[in-house]
C-alpha cells in the first residue's frame, strides 16, 4: 500500500462517500479495465476525462476521481478503495476474515464463522469474504490477519502422507 493511496482513502471517508458508491465505483473500474487507461492517458484531454467521469460514475464520487485524475493517480483506484474499506472497517470496530470453502456456508454455519472471527480478534462485529475453491477438497481455510486456520481436507491429506513417508 502506498503512503499517496492510504491518504486519499483517508481524504474519501472523511468525504461521507457512502460505501454503495464506492462499490459501484470499483465495479465500474472491474469490469472495464480499459478505463483506468483512458483517464491515465495523455493523449485523453482533461475535458474529455471529465465527461467519461460524469457519465460512468455515482454523483456523490466525482469530484474526488476528477482530483485523483489530475493527479495522475487513478491507476491506484484499487488500492485506494482496498485502503478506504479497511479504514471503515476500523472505523465500525469491524473485524475482517478471507474464508476460503469448497461447498457453500449455510446462514448458521456463516454466523458461527463470524461470532469465531469476532471472538478471536476481541472486535463486536465481523465482515468475512467468501471465495470458493475447489482444490481444498473438503474444509474451509480461514485467514484472519497474519492468522491462518487451515480445516482443509488438503490439509489433512498433505499431513496423512507426510505420516505415511516417515513410517
Amino acid at each position: 500500500m502506498t503512503q499517496g493511496a492510504a491518504s486519499y482513502a483517508a481524504v474519501l471517508l472523511s468525504l461521507g462517500i457512502t460505501p454503495e458508491a464506492v462499490t459501484e465505483t470499483e465495479t465500474v473500474f472491474s469490469a472495464c479495465p480499459e478505463l483506468t487507461e483512458i483517464l491515465d492517458s495523455p493523449v485523453v484531454s482533461p475535458e474529455e476525462k471529465t465527461a467519461v467521469i460524469d457519465k460512468l460514475f455515482p454523483a456523490e464520487i466525482q469530484s474526488f476521481l476528477k482530483v485523483v485524475c489530475q493527479n495522475g493517480q487513478i491507476n491506484s483506484i484499487p488500492m485506494i478503495v482496498s485502503e478506504y474499506r479497511s479504514l471503515e472497517r476500523q472505523q465500525k470496530q469491524c473485524a475482517y476474515a478471507v474464508l476460503e470453502y469448497v461447498t457453500p456456508l449455510t446462514e448458521t454455519q456463516l454466523a458461527a464463522m463470524k461470532r469465531f472471527v469476532c471472538a478471536r480478534t476481541g472486535k463486536p462485529d465481523a465482515e468475512i469474504q467468501l471465495r470458493q475453491n475447489p482444490e481444498l477438497l473438503g474444509g474451509f481455510v480461514l485467514k484472519i490477519g497474519d492468522e491462518t486456520v487451515d480445516k482443509s481436507m488438503r490439509r489433512a491429506v498433505k499431513e496423512m502422507r507426510k505420516r505415511m513417508i516417515r513410517r
